[in-house]
C-alpha cells in the first residue's frame, strides 16, 4: 500500500533552490529531467518508504535522490503518511 507525501515548507525550500539553479545553469530540458526524476523517485519511495538509510532518529531516513541531490524524510505509520523534511543539492555538504 503507498504512503500519502507531504512536503515541509524546509523540503519546498530546498527544492525551490535546486530548480532555480537549474534554471539559471541548464536548459530547460534539464530542469523538465530533474523533476521527472524526483517525483518518479517520490512515487517509489511511496511504495517503499524504507529504500533509504535510517538514521539514529526513529523513523527518520537519509540517501540521494540521484548524484546530486539529497532527501530526508520521516515516515508516519499512524498517519501512513512520508513527510519530506529536506531535500538539498549533495555538492554543499555531502553525505559521509
Amino acid at each position: 500500500m503507498a504512503l500519502e507525501i507531504s512536503w515541509t515548507p524546509r523540503a519546498e525550500q530546498g527544492y525551490d533552490k535546486i530548480i532555480a539553479y537549474l534554471l539559471d545553469e541548464f536548459t530547460e530540458k534539464e530542469v523538465k529531467n530533474f523533476v521527472q526524476d524526483i517525483f518518479g523517485f517520490l512515487e517509489l519511495l511511496s511504495n517503499n518508504p524504507g529504500m533509504l538509510k535510517k538514521s539514529a532518529t526513529k523513523n527518520i531516513y537519509r540517501g540521494p535522490i540521484n548524484k546530486y541531490t539529497i532527501l530526508t524524510y520521516r515516515i508516519n505509520p499512524r498517519k501512513k503518511e512520508i513527510q519530506l523534511l529536506n531535500i538539498r543539492e549533495s555538492r554543499r555538504k555531502p553525505l559521509k
